[in-house]
């Protein structure tokens, strides 16, 4: 996160005349407080490569954000240089530590390895594709997370290379798709990231098409940047709390719709419970979602729609997001043994002050 930037409170009025309120409740893709702000998606960022030295991401990182963004440099600088120093500090998550990859995402791997180094690489690939597709290759070899995520992000994306290529040496399609693990390494990283997903609902129950997981996460800065500039938002404990009481106020758990499309109700999902956590009263996150700040809320969904909850085994459907429009304040700093030195000598000076004119 970047320090110098401003983070401001969400709040909703207790007087609903001004608009501001709670809406629907959206099934989405990628979890996030959405409506009435653009939504920050890390994906759409540049992010640092395993490989990549602190001046060669960031060049990349300024040209992408000024030429294809159309960020200010001095902006453009600034969120720079916050995602190095995010990867520095995340260290763990970018080691070399899952080894349990799968026989057939290996296999694939080595195939297209071995048959580069028969026929070369030719124009295929990057280094750092190369250098993964030997970590895959490699019996006991491991990979971090985020090598997983990266994986899933190209097979997922190029799909339709290996459908058009007929062979290894028909172009790069088939060559580069197996060297980052193939339709298997698609199905594995997908799986793996859908253990360690914490912003995503869970599959409670199949049969029963019960989905589970976080509504609101309290307390946690999410990236905003419009006209406004470069801040942060947070939605406080107590506006979580708001928001639910408003919810079932309304009676708004069959007012969901997908992906944002306001107006658009789907039929056939209703919410069917909603908590908000708290240590104190002993109402605890649900399973596997532990680390979730104190005061967040949760919901479990029942989904009759057949559409939908094709959606959401395949994965295309991953999370909750609310909508509402809110109004956002800075929040009050707390005094600080200085500011309250002053305080005490101000209200001295005063009372002198009085005494003078008596």
């Amino acid at each position: 996160m970047e320090p110098n930037l401003p983070i401001y409170d969400l709040y909703i009025s207790e007087d609903m005349e001004n608009g501001v309120e709670v809406d629907a409740v959206s099934l989405v893709d990628r979890p996030a407080i959405e409506r009435n702000f653009l939504a920050f998606r890390a994906d759409e960022f540049v992010e640092p490569g395993e490989t990549e030295s602190e001046s060669e991401f960031i060049g990349r990182c300024m040209s992408a954000l000024v030429g294809e963004e159309g960020y200010e440099q001095s902006q453009a600088a600034a969120i720079c240089y916050s995602k190095w120093r995010d990867r520095a500090k995340m260290g763990a998550d970018f080691e070399e530590s899952i080894t349990d990859i799968p026989d057939d995402v290996r296999a694939n791997a080595r195939n297209a390895v071995e048959w580069a180094r028969k026929n070369g690489w030719g124009s295929c690939g990057t280094q750092v594709g190369k250098t993964r597709a030997s970590q895959l290759a490699k019996a006991g070899g491991a990979v971090s997370l985020d090598t997983v995520k990266r994986m899933y992000s190209y097979l997922s994306r190029h799909e339709g290379d290996l459908e058009r290529s007929k062979g290894y040496a028909d172009g790069c399609g088939k060559l580069m798709y197996d060297a980052w693990g193939g339709k298997a390494g698609l199905r594995w990283s997908r799986s793996v990231l859908a253990q360690n997903a914490r912003q995503h609902f869970a599959i409670e129950d199949e049969e029963r098409r019960i989905i589970s997981g976080p509504m609101i996460l309290a307390d946690t800065p999410i990236y905003r940047r419009d006209d406004n500039g470069e801040y942060y938002v947070k939605f406080p404990r107590k506006t979580v709390q708001d928001i639910l009481v408003k919810f079932a106020k309304k009676g708004y758990h069959t007012k969901l719709n997908v992906m944002h499309q306001s107006g658009q109700e789907v039929a056939g999902v209703t919410i069917f419970e909603t908590w908000q956590t708290d240590a104190s009263r002993g109402i605890l996150p649900m399973k596997g979602y532990e680390d979730v700040p104190d005061g967040s809320a949760f919901a479990s969904a029942k989904v009759e729609n057949d559409e939908v909850w094709a959606d959401v085994k395949a994965g295309k459907l991953k999370g909750f997001s609310v909508e509402g429009v809110f109004n956002y304040a800075r929040p009050k700093a707390e005094p600080t043994p200085e500011d309250e030195k002053m305080s005490k000598i101000v209200d001295i000076l005063r009372e002198v002050n009085n005494d003078r004119a008596h």
